[in-house]
């Protein structure tokens, strides 16, 4: 597997919103600010259409660091 780290310094996520990150159009946004579509289609992606996996590391004050994991030789290998 390949492992792909992408960090931000952001404000960071308490574990309510950890949990949904992943949900179809969950978003912290206010209304009319975002569809929260996001990062829903890209764990999509990445685990039902190339078999890989993708994981979130964050901490309230602490910034952010999703972690993708993807097959090397492809889906079915």
């Amino acid at each position: 597997m390949a492992k792909i780290n992408i960090r931000d310094n952001g404000p960071g996520m308490d574990e309510a919103v950890r949990k949904k990150v992943f949900e179809p159009f969950f978003t912290t946004k206010g209304p009319s600010k975002g569809t929260g579509l996001g990062l829903s289609v890209s764990y999509f992606i990445i685990v039902d259409d190339h078999g890989g996996k993708m994981e979130l590391n964050s901490q309230p004050g602490q910034g952010a660091c999703f972690i993708i994991y993807l097959p090397l030789g492809g889906h079915n290998a």
